[in-house]
């Protein structure tokens, strides 16, 4: 391949006067076709990494993402610039997959992105045999990794796919990668001799605070004077989703309104919630850990997590979301030895026996043309026998439909594939996995806890031994941490002045009513909204009913209901 003048065509495709950090090495070694490692923190521009070369290189670049909104995000702003790039996933109509797919073939398409489950679907690799796969990306590769943070089992395949698209030189990003999850990293896709490039995970920019609270009390007031002092866009996240809600309540009791993303909203909700902090400059969100990854906002001032999370690597992941702009933001943990309960039930539902898992498998299997019919509840009431939250069931579904078990939703169209082997069970749920997670977990309860440089530990844990100025790790205090500095004299420095946080006005985009609406409805009587769904051109409501607290669901239709206003 001629030689390419790389910032020229960085500058002509996406309007940058320069590469950031490693970008522009790991750019060249990719287009003289060598396989890497990349390790990137969280905003470093890893995504260039693999853009850019399939625009100036030859061929087709594949890409596998973990998340369709991801995917879809990524294509939306590439084919504003008029880049030929497209993805393929499961929530397109067949015809519009196959008219994608039609253009890969004809070789109009440069940059291919899909989930690793698109992998799975009879004939979709046999209809790439005719097309030049000259290069290979995995994005968020630690999920390749049972000890990483977000395994998801189809990327354990993608070794075995590689080989069978050729083995193109393969690009593997992640921000967040353990040395052992590193490994496994090279294991899985069989990059064990490929370069390794790490810019490191020092963010100067992020203030690291842990504020020790004992009630939920102290929490709430520690996060207004948080709010305060940074203003918005923030983020505050929650573990639990009937925490968020309590949160909720007591932030309208004080005046703001958040926006709210949880797995209980609809679909359409989530979108919304999502634009509308995407497009303010004052809003304040309270999420679950769904919340984030694909977001690309660059002036979130404030990350809050109200309860700690279950890793190092998924809270540096998280907090890494602040300050992409290059400016002050602060991010802080609100800390209460009580809420390790929480973290260490979400360990124990994390890890079901195999055993367990093939139970399930075999019960859905005997289900036949009943399977359509099956909803979550009875599944919980034939398995478990103690507490009703326990979310080992929903463990098991996770796993059958991303190892292509199952298909579909329950409740809804679920279908039953085929039976999960033994050694695919054992794979997903190897006898160590708990054991590990909960050193996951105490390592994340040595950082809030312990007087070591906050960045240090952090550092540490990714296997760092010396600082970004080679400085012995040892030795290294980081200077934006709560325990290195004063916390209020750094934010006096660093932090943009405070732009507030306002009411958030966009709820539900275009829709009549939102969550939390009363309704008089014509059939059921007084209600309350809990879910607003798009369908089509349609609007359909889940509600509450205020004679006897049961669920219904119905469209909005004129005259058949009016919104109750309050005084």
């Amino acid at each position: 391949m001629a030689t390419v003048d790389l910032a020229s065509e960085l500058h002509r495709l996406y309007g940058f006067d320069g590469f950031r950090g490693l970008q522009q090495a790991v750019i060249e070694h990719h287009l003289g076709g060598g396989s890497a490692l990349v390790l990137m923190a969280t905003g470093e521009g890893k995504s260039l990494c693999y853009q850019l070369p399939a625009f100036v290189g030859e061929g087709l670049t594949l890409v596998v993402s973990p998340l369709i909104a991801l995917m879809d995000d990524q294509v939306q702003a590439l084919q504003a610039r008029d880049l030929p790039a497209t993805c393929i996933h499961s929530m397109l109509e067949r015809k519009e997959r196959e008219r994608r797919l039609a253009a890969v073939q004809r070789g109009e398409i440069r940059l291919l992105y899909v989930t690793p489950e698109r992998f799975r679907v009879k004939g979709f690799l046999a209809a790439l045999n005719d097309v030049k796969i000259a290069r290979l990306a995995v994005d968020e590769a630690h999920c390749v990794s049972h000890w990483g943070h977000d395994f998801r089992p189809e990327y354990r395949r993608l070794g075995e796919v590689r080989e069978q698209l050729g083995n193109p030189p393969c690009l593997a990003l992640t921000a967040t990668a353990t040395p052992t999850v590193q490994s496994d990293i090279r294991t899985a896709l069989r990059l064990e001799n490929a370069q390794r490039f790490c810019t490191g995970i020092e963010r100067d920019n992020l203030f690291l605070s842990v504020a020790p609270c004992h009630t939920d009390d102290d929490k709430r007031d520690r996060l207004l004077e948080v709010l305060r002092q940074t203003g918005g866009p923030a983020i505050v996240y929650c573990a639990l989703i009937k925490d968020l809600l309590r949160l909720e309540s007591e932030l309208l009791r004080e005046g703001i309104k958040p926006l709210v993303y949880h797995g209980d909203l609809s679909a359409h909700e989530r979108r919304t919630q999502q634009a509308a902090f995407q497009e303010r400059d004052d809003a304040l969100i309270l999420a679950t850990n769904a919340f984030g990854m694909g977001v690309d906002k660059a002036d979130i001032r404030a990350i809050v997590h109200w309860q700690i999370p279950r890793t190092l690597e998924a809270y540096y992941q998280e907090v890494g979301r602040a300050g992409r702009d290059g400016q002050g933001s602060f991010c802080e943990l609100l800390y209460r030895e009580e809420d390790l309960v929480i973290q260490r039930n979400f360990t124990e539902w994390a890890n079901p026996t195999a055993e367990f898992a093939e139970q399930i498998a075999l019960y859905m299997q005997g289900q036949g043309d009943r399977l359509h019919a099956l909803d979550l509840d009875t599944l919980r009431d034939t398995f478990l026998t103690k507490q009703r939250h326990d979310g080992r069931v929903e463990t098991v579904l996770r796993l059958l439909r991303t190892g292509g078990c199952l298909e579909g939703e329950i409740g809804r169209d679920l279908q039953f594939v085929r039976m999960p082997t033994a050694a695919e069970l054992a794979e997903w749920l190897p006898d160590d996995k708990k054991q590990r997670d909960l050193m996951g977990l105490l390592a994340m309860v040595r950082y809030a806890s312990e007087a070591e440089c906050r960045k240090r530990t952090i550092h540490a844990h990714f296997g760092f031994e010396e600082s970004a100025d080679g400085t012995p790790t040892e030795e290294w205090r980081c200077g934006t941490c709560d325990l290195c500095t004063a916390t209020a004299e750094w934010q006096s420095d660093h932090l943009p002045t405070p732009r507030g946080i306002q009411s958030a006005t966009a709820g539900t985009g275009e829709a009549p009513v939102r969550r939390g609406d009363w309704l008089e409805t014509r059939k059921f009587g007084l209600c309350c909204v809990a879910r607003v769904h798009r369908r089509g051109k349609h609007w359909r409501v889940d509600v509450e009913l205020a004679r006897d607290l049961s669920s219904r669901s119905f469209n909005l239709r004129d005259g058949e209901w009016r919104r109750v206003e309050s005084n």
